[in-house]
């Protein structure tokens, strides 16, 4: 091999790496739907956090969702400090606004924050339970 191809493969091999390091570091963990049904049933440390507007939660989310908009995370880190302990599941419609919560909360000490897979959209086209402002039990 001369050494224009060893030069050719050493840049694809860092450029492989180093895209292998961003979605690592962009995308975070995903957890499956049905993951998050089975952390339902078992009750276990739990906070599903709706990250779209209070109107698209209203529509229909899923059961026991918080609503915190993204823009609004942020701010309201406080109210989620109960949670700081807990797996914390993020989703939005289709994944650009639950990705931007994820990673605040990550940067803001969350140890255990995932990202539903598919989101809102996918959850939905699957038949999943879903709660609506008039469905959802009195608090």
């Amino acid at each position: 091999m001369n050494w224009t191809g060893i030069i050719v493969l050493a840049v694809l091999a860092v450029a492989v790496a180093a895209c292998a390091s961003y979605r690592s570091r962009g995308s975070g963990r995903d957890v499956s739907q049905a993951q998050l049904l089975e952390w339902m049933d078992q009750k276990s440390n739990l906070c599903i956090l709706d990250v779209r507007t209070a109107d698209e939660y209203d529509s229909g989310h899923i059961p026991g969702a918080i609503n915190i908009g993204h823009k609004e995370i942020t701010l309201r880190l406080d109210e989620l400090k109960p949670h700081k302990d807990e797996n914390i599941v993020v989703y939005c419609e289709r994944g650009v606004r639950a990705r931007t919560a994820q990673s605040t909360l990550t940067k803001a000490g969350f140890p255990s924050v995932y990202h539903l897979a598919g989101d809102m959209a996918a959850w939905r086209n699957a038949g999943r339970p879903a709660e609506t402002a008039t469905t959802r039990p009195d608090e």
